[in-house]
């Protein structure tokens, strides 16, 4: 009983001594991130405030200096449009004297005619002192025109010399006020980018660390585990006692104590499984190596056997056709048949078949050719028949589409097109086989036709 009272006192001032580093933790924390926030939202309010102020200034710094140039060119405007307005004024005022000039010079004229033509001499001397008259006005109006259109020429010149180098010099602080404004905003960003980096790195191991070691469960086993860990660390003898007391307690309950035991076996039998296992692996490896050999081998031999056979093959046709000719030569034996209407050697034929199979359309064009042979001459729609189903022989036997145009190993079947042999292919291995004699595809080959 000391020993449970003394193990449940320790578990009971372990557990105060968590809650209070969780309390202090968490105090702590929530200061922390409180004065981080603060701090963060004035910061980030500072710069704009300082922006906005600076934007503000600007702002009515180009407006007032707007307005002065609107006002400075509105009165030189009104100026030069009076002066324009008075010299077209003059203007007007001495084309209207040389018109009554014109006009009483072309009446005078008129009136010698009516007149008698004894006051001629009178008339062309008043006529002349009218027209020296009117010459030497229309000479004043034309200086006076003259003169008062370069005084106008120059003003206009003046006027423009003037203000051109004020309009450069508001355009050159318009530019330069865009340029400062532009500067500051852009040194404020690039200043104020690492501070906000820094911030949002700070703000996410805070919160990294309040959802991990404080708001989950596998956060707060894992501080607990580091405590333990660290208190075991700093004082082993304390640790060590625990253990003995604990490994004390649990041996002294026989189930646990036997629990123990067939842990430990299972245990040393986990640790002997690999090496079983290996060994096995081993085993089934070289099976499977002595297997692939046979195949191999089987695979190597099936050629020679293959050609040994059809060369036996071929002696007996031989020797059949032989006898055939032999006995063909006596006059008194008939020649029959068979009944299906084919050679006498279509059996010889069908075995070749069997034995060397070649391509799916050699077997069709060789019955025909032999039932044809003693046939009559095939009208022209037979002929074309014969064409059309040549021509569909031709076709893959999947798509009835494409021309056959690969053949499959070791059958040496011609029935595929390369698109449905990429299809056939990409099938499982066990699907891998030829559409007409199920065989296993091992190979492919293409054909050009």
């Amino acid at each position: 009983m000391g020993l449970v009272n003394f193990v449940i006192s320790t578990i009971a001032k372990c557990l105060d001594a968590v809650c209070l580093l969780l309390d202090l933790n968490f105090v702590v924390v929530h200061s922390v991130v409180r004065t981080t926030l603060a701090v963060i939202t004035f910061v980030s309010s500072l710069p704009t405030l300082l922006l906005n102020s600076v934007a503000e200034l600007g702002n009515l710094a180009l407006f007032s200096l707007m307005s002065l140039a609107e006002a400075t060119s509105n009165v030189a405007h009104g100026t030069v449009t009076m002066l324009g307005s008075l010299v077209l004024a003059v203007e007007g005022l001495v084309e209207s004297l040389k018109m009554v000039g014109y006009l009483s010079m072309h009446v005078l004229l008129r009136g010698k005619e009516h007149l008698c033509r004894g006051l001629l001499s009178v008339l062309e001397g008043c006529g002349i002192a009218v027209s020296l008259v009117v010459y030497f006005t229309n000479t004043v109006v034309n200086f006076a025109l003259i003169a008062t259109q370069n005084i106008y020429s120059v003003v206009v010149s003046v006027w423009q010399t003037v203000s051109n180098p004020l309009q450069k010099v508001l355009e050159f602080m318009l530019t330069s006020f865009t340029f400062l404004y532009s500067s500051l905003a852009g040194t404020s960003a690039f200043l104020w980018s690492p501070f906000k980096l820094m911030f949002d790195f700070l703000v996410s191991l805070v919160h990294m660390f309040v959802s991990i070691f404080i708001l989950n469960i596998y956060g707060l086993l894992l501080t607990v585990t580091i405590a333990l860990t660290t208190t075991a660390y700093l004082n082993p003898e304390l640790a060590r006692q625990a253990t003995v007391r604990i490994v004390d307690y649990v041996n002294s309950f026989p189930a646990l104590h036997r629990l123990y035991l067939a842990l430990h076996r299972l245990v040393s039998a986990l640790r002997r499984t690999p090496y079983f296992v290996c060994g096995a692996m081993h085993h089934l490896q070289r099976i499977l190596h002595h297997l692939y050999m046979l195949e191999r081998r089987l695979w190597q031999q099936l050629p020679r056997l293959s050609s040994q056979l059809g060369l036996a093959v071929r002696t007996q046709l031989n020797r059949d056709n032989n006898n055939r000719v032999r006995g063909d030569g006596d006059p008194g034996e008939e020649r029959r048949d068979p009944p299906d209407g084919r050679a006498g050697d279509g059996a010889h034929q069908e075995l070749l078949d069997l034995v060397f199979p070649s391509s799916s359309t050699d077997r069709p064009l060789k019955k025909q050719s032999s039932s044809g042979k003693d046939s009559k001459p095939l009208p022209a729609e037979n002929l074309l028949t014969l064409l059309k189903e040549q021509e569909d022989r031709k076709k893959c036997v999947i798509c009835q589409d494409c021309t056959k145009t690969v053949v499959l190993l070791p059958c040496r079947h011609l029935c595929l097109c390369r698109d449905c042999t990429n299809i056939l292919l990409r099938q499982p291995v066990y699907q891998q086989n030829c559409p007409l004699c199920r065989h296993m595809i091992l190979n492919t080959m293409d054909v050009y036709l």
